[in-house]
């Protein structure tokens, strides 16, 4: 699984986890709440339960995890204020503040987590202040000091720990998503990417075009140069295709000196424009290595999303076979399907 993905889902299992204890205390504290003649409080801690069971069953089920965790906590931190403000509650509940950075910051990350914990936690500690304020027992300096204390443990700590998290995250989903060598998208990357793109290209109809390149002769310059050219070269072509495409345009290193390109809301004819650019470009590039000016080129072929297929494997394919034209024709061409049309584009997808 992506790590974006395994991130999503611990957060759905921790939010489930939290709708879970939220529905059992909320019950617990109605029935002690209800028998002490607290009706209005055990009435919105019963809603309170409701409305978690009813997240629960669509946390199950939603992709927007991130968005139904930060509703769930601006429900349940703002029914909890609303709940200390009451006369009747005990200045003990206020203990709960507490718990606040832990579930912000394990629901959204550190940025968010620590964003809602500083003003709730803020606006927790005005209403005690409010309401004990007048209380000589309450507002010691040695309680008012360990509150405080525990306070910023219980800020801080979860904070930490979140950041350290969320730094790990990101190295593994770099390493999972990116080429080392070139900085490129790797070919997990490229699946996830195709797959987003060909929802909005079914959804909205918009066009879709794959590329894949390969250098021509690449071994060439291994054996001549070293592996270490070989790497500058690679590395050169990389920077030279993130030059000449868009940013919409996702370029991934498939292996060895194979690239595929994704091009965005391209439709076949206007691809093979580009691929023309990129060829052009290459064969015009001066790649500078240890003092020698290296020469190279690159054969594509093309493949429009629908009429060439509508999976990445056949569109890989058909890229492949006309990547083996433009090799066969004498290398350093683009092969596409704009001269291709009905038995012609058949014929030569067969060869």
């Amino acid at each position: 699984m992506h790590p974006y993905q395994e991130g999503q889902e611990h957060r759905r299992a921790v939010l489930q986890a939290m709708l879970l204890v939220t529905i059992a205390s909320a019950l617990v504290f109605a029935a002690l709440n209800f028998p002490d003649g607290m009706m209005l409080v055990g009435g919105i801690q019963v809603a309170l339960a409701a409305l978690a069971a009813g997240l629960l069953v669509v946390v199950r089920r939603t992709r927007r995890v991130q968005t139904w965790c930060l509703r769930f906590l601006l429900i349940l931190l703002s029914v909890t204020i609303l709940l200390l403000s009451r006369p009747e509650i005990s200045p003990f509940a206020f203990i709960w503040l507490l718990v606040i950075p832990l579930v912000t910051h394990l629901l959204l990350g550190s940025r968010l987590g620590l964003l809602l914990s500083v003003g709730y936690m803020g606006v927790g500690a005005a209403l005690f202040l409010y309401r004990f304020g007048g209380s000589p027992e309450l507002v010691r300096v040695e309680v008012m000091s360990n509150a405080i204390i525990a306070a910023l443990t219980t800020l801080g700590m979860p904070h930490f720990y979140e950041r350290t998290r969320e730094r790990s995250e990101l190295k593994l989903t770099r390493l999972a998503t990116v080429d080392p060598l070139t900085g490129l998208a790797n070919r997990a990357r490229l699946i996830d990417v195709f797959l987003w793109e060909q929802a909005q290209a079914r959804r909205n109809g918009t066009p879709l075009a794959l590329l894949m390149l390969d250098l021509d002769r690449f071994k060439r310059i291994n054996d001549e140069h070293g592996h270490e050219a070989g790497d500058a070269v690679l590395v050169a072509f990389a920077r030279m295709l993130q030059q000449r495409l868009r940013e919409i345009d996702l370029i991934s290193r498939f292996g060895g000196e194979e690239f595929l390109v994704l091009l965005n809301n391209t439709d076949g004819k206007r691809a093979v424009a580009v691929a023309e650019v990129l060829r052009q470009s290459l064969e015009q590039l001066d790649i500078e290595y240890q003092g020698k000016i290296l020469k190279l080129t690159v054969s594509i072929g093309v493949a429009e999303y629908g009429p060439d297929g509508l999976d990445l494997d056949t569109l890989s394919r058909v890229a492949d076979k006309r990547l083996y034209q433009a090799k066969a024709s004498g290398r350093n061409c683009v092969r596409g399907p704009i001269a291709e049309s009905g038995v012609e584009r058949e014929a030569a997808l067969s060869e």
